[in-house]
């Protein structure tokens, strides 16, 4: 209701000119509140919001927007909003945001450049340096560093000078003279500790980091395993570099997910928004899988075609094929999505080939058992009690094949160095039909002896 309500207003207002009500209904609404709404709207509208929110609304705003529409903006959009946006950033979103132009317009991104401070200049040129999927290209260089040897009353004097400028304040970092980590206290252990204690003596020489060019998936993946909001970064030398925090985790983790979501289903496209993206980069994001996946399944045609014989002397082999093949795809999505969300959680190694190659034998034996059983008693009640051996079996083959090709795609995927995920949904549909068919055509000629 308040997403419709403040859509409503805002297009009302942007219909009618009425700018300063238009700025007065920004204002108060929440920045979360303004994103649900500002991909309903078309492109000039959108445009217009972005001139007419305060500068600090403006950079939350555009920090969540994907990289092609911050890059759109950037060279769209006022210069004199242009230079609020690019102030108001954080130094992580910044480096993000002109790597996008940098990209596409390198022109620009050296101009955009001139709008900097030196100082945030030189730190943006930094952060750049790095790969978008690194630790390095995660963090922000707006962190608090200590030295041993101050005390706790001094560290919370600093602490009131430097706490504007860091992105969080809860986590501070105990570096020596080269710069190098060598500790981490948190803020609670400065508030509880006696003002004369040094730090040397409350900080945890034990602290748990990532380098710079350690891969995103493995910096989300620490994070969650320790339950930590924030992650500090070094470089080769093992000097403290930046923090990765929370916040630019989550990002990761949905990106991730995206990632490995439109694999699943055959869409092997980066960064690609529904809402942002036209009919020709969804044909294209769809077609190329598509196409191999119908030459695949051309396949079953000639493998109909070679048993013609079988199916003219049983036509009601046929009335079973539908659930034969429908149930050996389930079996092998099922199977594969399990495989492949252990091995990206570490569950499973590829060492552990021979336990799932077992496992999932008997479970494929299981499920083929249990199934085969289900379909023989709809077959007998269709009056075709004849087929029950040919139909059982069939479906107890498959399953279990099916099951088993679910499970060693992902790991031969793996060892090839492909990502697993590119096993999708699809392209396992097809292989079991194929699987399918040749099973369930072959006991038919076998035990039918047709």
């Amino acid at each position: 209701m308040v997403r419709e309500h403040l859509l409503n207003t805002i297009k009302s207002a942007l219909a009618e000119g009425e700018t300063g009500r238009l700025r007065e209904v920004l204002e108060e609404a929440r920045v979360q509140e303004i994103l649900e709404v500002f991909h309903e709207l078309p492109g000039e509208e959108r445009y217009v919001l972005l001139t007419l929110l305060s500068k600090e609304k403006a950079a939350q705003v555009f920090a969540e927007l994907s990289p092609e529409l911050q890059a759109e903006y950037l060279k769209s959009l006022p210069p004199w909003r242009v230079r609020e946006i690019l102030e108001e950033l954080s130094l992580d979103d910044l480096a993000d945001a002109l790597q996008a132009v940098e990209e596409e317009d390198p022109g620009l991104f050296r101009r955009l450049k001139e709008y900097l401070d030196p100082e945030t200049r030189a730190e943006v040129e930094e952060l750049t340096q790095y790969e978008e999927d690194e630790a390095g290209g995660l963090m922000t260089p707006e962190y608090v560093a200590v030295r041993a040897s101050m005390t706790v009353e001094e560290v919370l004097r600093f602490l009131r000078r430097a706490a504007p400028d860091a992105e969080t304040i809860y986590y501070l970092y105990v570096v020596d003279e080269e710069g190098r980590l060598i500790g981490v206290l948190s803020l609670r252990d400065l508030i509880v500790a006696d003002p004369k204690t040094r730090v040397k003596e409350i900080m945890n020489p034990d602290v748990v980091h990532v380098r710079t060019d350690t891969d995103q998936e493995e910096v989300a993946r620490l994070m969650a395993d320790y339950d930590f909001t924030v992650l500090p970064v070094v470089d080769e030398e093992g000097r403290l570099v930046g923090i990765v925090t929370i916040d630019d985790v989550v990002d990761v983790l949905e990106e991730e997910a995206t990632e490995d979501i439109h694999k699943l289903a055959a869409v092997d496209v980066p960064d690609l928004v529904y809402s942002e993206a036209g009919p020709l980069r969804l044909w294209a994001a769809r077609v190329r899988w598509l196409v191999i996946l119908i030459l695949t399944g051309m396949v079953t045609s000639s493998i109909l075609q070679g048993f013609e014989s079988v199916l003219e002397a049983v036509t009601a082999l046929a009335f079973y094929l539908p659930v034969l093949l429908g149930t050996g795809g389930n079996t092998g999505n099922q199977s594969a999505t399990l495989i492949i969300r252990a091995l990206a959680t570490r569950d499973l190694e590829l060492r552990d080939w021979k336990r799932i190659l077992f496992k999932e034998g008997l479970v494929g034996s299981l499920l083929g058992g249990s199934l085969a059983l289900l379909l023989a008693g709809k077959v007998v009640l269709d009056g075709h009690a004849a087929l029950v051996p040919v139909v059982g079996l069939a479906l107890f083959l498959l399953v279990l094949f099916a099951n088993l090709v679910g499970a060693i795609l992902p790991l031969v995927l793996r060892r090839l160095g492909v990502d697993p995920a590119l096993v999708s949904n699809p392209l396992i549909a097809t292989l079991s039909d194929v699987l399918g068919l040749l099973i369930y055509l072959s006991v038919a000629r076998l035990l039918l002896n047709v």
